[in-house]
């Protein structure tokens, strides 16, 4: 005799299973992350050291003796101002308007976690900046780079969506890597640490929101593009709410 499958899904107020919903172990995941912060310490006193062994020195120093001051440094300035927080606000308001509303709700997303996580990470281990690479230390710790993060998260979500960008899109985030080391701003080590931070986001909510593509859609879509000047002048509100409405898509996705 065959068993009738079941659907479990979460406790809705009144303490019974939603039908069709997946049931989600929140204390799995809180107690993954207890044991995460109990194995911090141990993590703490290496990483935040000034190198992490020999590669990690003879590279950083290889690459910033590339830097003579001249026409590059200049070049790679500007390359690792596209790594900054402010271009990844500037470039997500423009995905937007210029039509990729899903992808620029969705990097939204990935943004403010991502950041979350690797600022949470950087003053957990406070590792120091390089302090011999002769330029003044900035005053945030090193690992891992923030502006790494926000690179690769950007190039592994925008080609999630469109694959025919993603060599384009990868170059650009390892120059921004290598500018970050190349200006005597971070060690080679951040800058790993940073593009798994970035990668790893972006490939967990992106996966989330794929799963619940049409939803995301529809919310990216609704309302409208504007067409009057109200319109426009009510586009940060609309974007917030849209952020939220996906945001809270992917917490009670279906499978």
């Amino acid at each position: 005799m065959k068993r009738k499958k079941t659907s479990i899904g979460p406790l809705d107020p009144s303490g019974e299973r939603a039908h069709g919903a997946p049931c989600i172990n929140y204390i799995v995941h809180v107690m993954n992350m207890a044991t995460m912060l109990l194995f911090l310490p141990l993590v703490h006193p290496p990483v935040a050291a000034a190198y992490l062994g020999g590669f990690d020195y003879n590279s950083t120093h290889f690459i910033r003796a590339l830097n003579d001051g001249g026409f590059l440094n200049t070049l790679f300035w500007w390359v690792t101002f596209t790594g900054s927080l402010t271009f990844m606000v500037v470039i997500t308001i423009a995905l937007y308007l210029a039509g990729a509303r899903k992808e620029a709700l969705v990097f939204a997303l990935v943004f403010i976690i991502a950041n979350a996580v690797a600022f949470g990470l950087k003053y957990a281990i406070a590792r120091p900046r390089p302090s011999d690479l002769g330029v003044t230390p900035e005053a945030q710790p090193a690992f891992p780079s923030g502006h790494t993060t926000n690179a690769f998260a950007f190039a592994t979500t925008l080609s999630s969506y469109h694959r025919k960008f993603s060599v384009v899109m990868f170059s650009w985030a390892l120059l921004v890597a290598f500018s970050r080391v190349y200006l005597g701003l971070h060690y080679v080590t951040d800058l790993i640490g940073g593009a798994l931070v970035g990668i790893t986001i972006s490939i967990i909510v992106t996966r989330a929101a794929k799963r619940v593509d049409g939803e995301v859609t529809r919310i990216a879509n609704t309302p409208p593009p504007p067409t009057t000047w109200q319109g426009v002048v009510k586009l940060p509100l609309v974007f917030i709410t849209q952020l939220l409405r996906v945001a809270c898509a992917l917490i009670r996705r279906h499978e």
